[in-house]
């Protein structure tokens, strides 16, 4: 089903309107999920509307929530996100990364009670526009959390989100833009291939009793998502799974119990004070450490186009070659469009039938 751009974030806007959020916010939202559309990552995009409707009802979301600054020292802040839409929060966050970075070199601003922050490399992107390098984690890490067990754990049970990073890095042409998750496939990717009918890449989940399987219903029985490295090297995801967690949690630094990302686990108290995380963004001013910024980003994509001489593609490349060839449209999936419109009749996107096609 293709759809214009402006038609379909409008469709969305007024949805989220009608569910009570500020035209700001709703406007802020439909903007960042058909940025994902275009992008090439329908994980993120309007197939998690109806996963927000049910938060709202649940009351994990407050779709009119704000930010507010809880904690300012010098180039570090503290947002609060009251459970407002996680999308809203981050460009918030953005925006005040930008400016203190411009003023001090170098600004960290972290996120608590935030709820989910769509695509990383969307907040990347707009700072590195800005000039400014950026590092950002969203995670969350504990007993019972995620989708995804610690590597070498002998009960395979669930102890960390998907946990991705984002790192921007501006250029004179095009910025080098990295964003993924530190699993084999982030849990948004299981769920699209859900709605087209397909099978997951071989190695990234297990079922429910630990066996690999490329199902991605035995992930929704109860299956859990391997760590980027797999079965051979997945140390590494989950180490740097479990490092984004601990990063996030600056956000947490100072709070008793934890509210992370909308997790239903989380929302259940913290015996022991066993969880962590939040959401992160760094951001690095290169006109603080040279004369000579503009250099920096000359250099950024003298090194790109040496990366493409042989073939080989850039971080950031295949969004961008996405946006082109999206000319915009969106194409959804007659799944999506159809929970798509059962959200604009007031109607239980689960009740629309499975069938499926591009």
């Amino acid at each position: 089903m293709e759809l214009d751009v402006d038609e379909l974030q409008d469709r969305l806007r007024r949805i989220l309107e009608h569910l009570g959020s500020p035209r700001d916010v709703a406007t802020e939202v439909s903007l960042h999920l058909v940025s994902a559309e275009q992008s090439g990552h329908a994980s993120h995009g309007v197939l998690r509307m109806p996963q927000y409707v049910r938060e709202i009802g649940e009351g994990s979301i407050d779709p009119a929530g704000r930010p507010t600054v809880v904690r300012r020292s010098g180039a570090a802040t503290v947002l609060d996100a009251h459970h407002g839409f996680g999308h809203f929060s981050a460009a918030i966050a953005v925006d005040i990364a930008a400016r203190s970075a411009r003023e001090h070199g170098v600004a960290t601003v972290a996120i608590r009670d935030a709820t989910h922050i769509g695509r990383l490399g969307e907040y990347a992107e707009r700072l590195a526009a800005g000039g400014l390098v950026s590092i950002i984690v969203a995670a969350a890490a504990g007993p019972g959390i995620g989708s995804m067990a610690p590597f070498g754990s002998s009960t395979g049970l669930p102890f960390l989100n998907t946990n991705p990073w984002a790192m921007g890095y501006p250029g004179a042409d095009a910025p080098i833009i990295f964003d993924a998750a530190m699993s084999v496939i982030p849990e948004g990717k299981v769920h699209a291939a859900l709605a087209r009918g397909e099978d997951v890449p071989e190695g990234a989940l297990l079922d429910r009793h630990g066996a690999p399987s490329m199902s991605p219903q035995d992930f929704l029985d109860g299956g859990t998502l391997t760590p980027l490295g797999g079965l051979g090297a997945g140390h590494k995801g989950y180490g740097l799974a479990l490092s984004a967690a601990l990063l996030g949690g600056l956000a947490h630094a100072d709070a008793a119990a934890p509210q992370l990302n909308g997790l239903a686990q989380v929302r259940r108290a913290d015996e022991g004070g066993r969880r962590t995380g939040g959401v992160t963004i760094i951001a690095l001013d290169v006109s603080a450490f040279s004369d000579r910024g503009a250099e920096y980003a000359e250099r950024t994509t003298r090194l790109s186009d040496a990366i493409r001489v042989d073939g080989a593609l850039v971080p950031g490349d295949v969004e961008r070659a996405a946006r082109r060839r999206a000319d915009g449209t969106v194409t959804l999936p007659l799944e999506t469009h159809r929970a798509l419109e059962a959200l604009e009749r007031g109607s239980d996107p689960s009740t629309s039938t499975s069938e499926e096609t591009s």
